[in-house]
């Protein structure tokens, strides 16, 4: 088995870290590998720390914290990255593990000097194009050149890499065909999977639902569009409403029900410049073990994100969440494998090419029939799974120290 020291700039008490971080390596750990996590984690999350401690220490995971900070800009990050390494320096002298796994942008540095200092092999797990975002959308441009200048060499040293999406595997070897020999043999995709076990419909309490529906104020039978997750730049809140309005159309009970911790102005905004009534709208957010009594209440939820090259890697954590509770969803065309993932065919889902009204109707009556028709979202989604993520990155751990592959079917499930 592997011993691997597991870098990450996202905190574990995070959502993504609560839903992306801690049930992979505790599904790993439960297959016997060694894991030490060093993280940056921010104040006030002593009650969630403890949590993850007692979680962590049950199947013999160490856990070393840094203390995240964001201001003042830059200069914090930078400060974050020196602690971590220094960190990092600490548990790779002490315990020399066989792997430094390094998750998201930042920290792949500190993985790539790790590695020429320790001789540890290295995964690059490249989340998205960091680099490419902060050009688009940042402030401080140059030094999101700098980094992007800096992309060869922080990668060229990685024994294997791991993307969210095909579309990102075949743009780095495009951009960069030194890396891991240029194979695509040495790229592994693992698309951001759900716990199906937490977020599985036969587990939902109906009278949990019932009471959900109550205290929102949703008429049974009425039809509740979904759409999880926070609101900023990267989602097309516009054309979620336009939507909604041609879902209006077809359903005039529809409801529209943000579980979200953020944006209810602009919702209330955009629902105003549309002719859409505040009555139809509602807000709420949750604790992500309710977050599945919630989406057992969508008969369909809207997936709309801005289409740029840098969202080549964007695998949505929402879309195995919704899939593992048969709800199907709406999406645009252009960012990550959407277009390759979502058919009615396979999930009852649609992609639209466009935002014209008369797209937007054909797509809403398209996923309501396939509702309808119980189209079996979960049974087909195995890919979004906890358990086949998991036995990914088993795989890999155990390619980069020669060791056998494991048998399938273990017990990975986690109690996060």
């Amino acid at each position: 088995m592997a011993t691997a020291l597991y870098l990450t700039q996202d905190g574990i008490t995070d959502h993504i870290g609560q839903a992306q971080i801690a049930p992979y390596l505790i599904g790993l750990a439960r297959l016997g590998h060694s894991i030490h996590i060093v993280s940056a984690e921010k104040a006030g999350r002593e009650e969630a720390i403890a949590r993850y401690v007692s979680l962590f220490d049950a199947v013999g995971i160490r856990w070393t914290r840094v203390r995240y900070a964001n201001r003042p800009p830059l200069v914090s990050s930078f400060w974050t990255m020196l602690l971590m390494w220094r960190a990092a320096v600490r548990v790779a002298a002490a315990e020399r593990p066989d792997i430094v796994h390094c998750r998201s942008y930042l920290p792949l540095d500190v993985a790539s000097r790790l590695k020429r200092r320790f001789g540890m092999a290295y995964l690059a797990d490249f989340r998205d194009f960091w680099a490419d975002v902060g050009i688009e959308t940042k402030r401080f441009k140059f030094v999101f050149r700098w980094l992007l200048r800096r992309e060869p060499e922080v990668l060229g040293n990685a024994d294997h890499v791991v993307t969210l999406t095909d579309r990102a595997a075949d743009l780095l070897i495009a951009r960069h065909p030194h890396v891991v020999g240029g194979s695509r043999a040495n790229y592994t995709v693992i698309p951001c999977c759900a716990d199906f076990s937490l977020f599985d419909p036969a587990k939902v309490a109906a009278e949990k639902v019932a009471e959900k529906r109550r205290a929102l104020g949703v008429a049974e039978g009425a039809t509740l569009l979904l759409y999880l997750g926070s609101l900023g730049a990267d989602y097309l809140l516009a054309e979620m409403m336009a939507l909604f309005r041609e879902l209006r159309a077809v359903r005039p009970d529809a409801i529209f029900l943000f579980l979200a911790n953020n944006g209810r102005e602009l919702v209330e905004a955009e629902a105003d410049r549309l002719g859409i009534p505040r009555e139809a709208l509602r807000f709420t957010s949750a604790d992500r073990r309710d977050i599945p009594q919630y989406i057992a209440l969508a008969d369909l939820s809207a997936v709309f994100i801005r289409p740029t090259l840098s969202k080549a890697g964007c695998s949505p954590t929402k879309l195995g969440e919704l899939f593992a509770m048969n709800v199907p969803i709406i999406a645009n065309t252009g960012y990550g494998d959407i277009d390759r993932i979502v058919s009615p065919e396979r999930n009852g889902s649609v992609v639209v090419p466009d935002f014209r009204p008369e797209t937007l109707r054909a797509a809403v009556e398209t996923v309501l029939a396939a509702k309808a028709a119980d189209a079996g979202i979960r049974a087909a989604s195995g890919e979004f799974s906890l358990e086949e993520g998991v036995r990914r990155y088993d795989s890999i751990y155990r390619k980069l120290t020669n060791a056998e592959a494991a048998p399938r079917g273990g017990d990975t499930r986690t109690a996060c």
